[in-house]
């Protein structure tokens, strides 16, 4: 199952894990580094976002003028998968994201928890069966 939005997305994501020596196991990480190697914005910020020297997220990155939109959005949600206390409101985080973005969000999330779409569609074709019952 592949992920990514792009092969670029792909290079950055790597990238990032190599930058910060992170260890091939630590989900939480490649979450948040998942989302910030997918968006243009987050990416040429990933140095307000992220100390790779100490290995922890930046949370007052929070008061940077770039963060705004769809990069706010994001990075709530990539602050939530890594496991910050950083809120992300998933009923609200779809509506102010674009659809490429909209993408990213979905696809970091199925990144995070391991989902592959073929038990997403088995999921929701068990679903829909009960609904119609």
């Amino acid at each position: 199952m592949n992920y990514f939005l792009s092969q670029k997305h792909e290079i950055r994501f790597n990238e990032l894990c190599r930058r910060d020596k992170m260890h091939k196991n630590d989900i939480e990480r490649s979450a948040l580094f998942f989302v910030i190697s997918g968006s243009e914005s987050l990416y040429n910020n990933v140095s307000l976002l992220y100390n790779f020297e100490e290995h922890i997220i930046k949370l007052e990155v929070y008061n940077q003028p770039f963060l705004e939109g769809d990069s706010r959005s994001l990075i709530d949600l990539a602050f939530n998968l890594y496991g910050s206390d950083a809120e992300c409101d998933i009923r609200y985080l779809f509506n102010s994201l674009d659809p490429i973005s909209s993408s990213l969000a979905l696809n970091a999330i199925k990144f995070r928890f391991q989902i592959r779409d073929e038990l997403a569609d088995l999921f929701l074709g068990i679903s829909r069966s009960l609904i119609v019952q």
